[in-house]
């Protein structure tokens, strides 16, 4: 009786642990404000699910695998995720999110509130204007100032110079090393497979036409290549595939996604899925009716 009392405390002390042994937090800023969360965590591999804190209630394109790039199950509650981890000894979390900046005229604010430190990849052609506390390391990369913050809270002010060629580009799903003889230390993240959709016949079109006068009113400070997306969709009687845009671009990937997300939130276009591939639609509040 006594050793069942014994092995039961035992285990619950044992499980009481922390499954997460290391962390490793990274985070790529883009020019248009997104962000795009590493997270590398190396742990027991006895525990059957780990509790992993993410940077925003609404992750977007959450990717979690394990040491050897397998999908993980998980489930979200709040601003947690529930990975089921049993046999890994390393769990990998790649998302993007809008949430952690914002901008003011010119400058950007990037900000979050870390329980370790956090490696900050600012864009390219960034001038900073102040941060909240000193950083512990700070240095650069293929023109990119690369920082480490302390954990708490961060917020680092700064100035982007957008420049649409310089754009990213995408990355088979591997672990990306990021190493600067300055900093001395290591990146490991997981990004996106870059798969190019096969192109396949046109959406069907509609009797509509896009009233881009009344949408270039409404929207008067849009990018260049937003425009390019809106004017395409105008030639395409406002329906288009996303591959199509991809091809139209000529940007990677991910840089279009998070494009053609900002002018889903905008209320610009509607996404909807069709089959395999993503169908881009005008609103129909920037639609006319063709001229007959």
């Amino acid at each position: 009786m006594l050793l069942l009392v014994f092995t039961a405390a035992l285990s619950s002390v044992v499980f009481a642990e922390n499954p997460i042994i290391s962390e490793l937090l990274s985070l790529f800023v883009y020019f248009d404000g997104y962000v795009q969360v590493l997270d590398v965590f190396e742990i027991n591999q006895t525990y059957p699910q780990v509790a992993i804190d993410l940077l925003t209630l609404e992750p977007q394109n959450l990717i979690i695998v394990d040491e050897q790039d397998s999908f993980l199950d998980y489930s979200i509650t709040n601003k947690q995720a529930t990975v089921f981890s049993l046999g890994a000894n390393q769990i990998k979390t790649s998302y993007f999110t809008s949430d952690l900046t914002f901008k003011t005229g010119k400058y950007w604010t990037i900000a979050l509130n870390t329980s370790i430190n956090a490696i900050i990849i600012l864009p390219e052609n960034t001038s900073i204007i102040s941060l909240n506390k000193v950083p512990e390391r700070i240095g650069s990369f293929n023109n990119q100032i690369t920082i480490e913050m302390s954990l708490g809270e961060v917020e680092i002010l700064y100035i982007a110079e957008h420049v649409l060629q310089d754009q990213p580009q995408d990355f088979d799903f591997l672990p990306i090393i990021l190493a600067t003889s300055l900093i001395g230390f290591a990146i490991f993240g997981v990004v996106f497979k870059n798969m190019r959709s096969k192109r396949s016949e046109k959406p069907q079109t509609t009797d509509k036409l896009v009233d881009t006068e009344k949408l270039f009113n409404q929207h008067k400070h849009l990018r260049p290549e937003e425009i390019q997306v809106i004017n395409f969709l105008g030639e395409n009687k406002a329906s288009a595939y996303e591959a199509q845009i991809y091809e139209k671009l000529n940007l990677p990937r991910t840089t279009t996604w998070r494009l053609l997300k900002r002018l889903q939130m905008m209320e610009i276009i509607n996404i909807e899925k069709s089959r395999r591939q993503n169908i881009v639609t005008m609103r129909k509040k920037y639609l006319k009716k063709m001229s007959v």
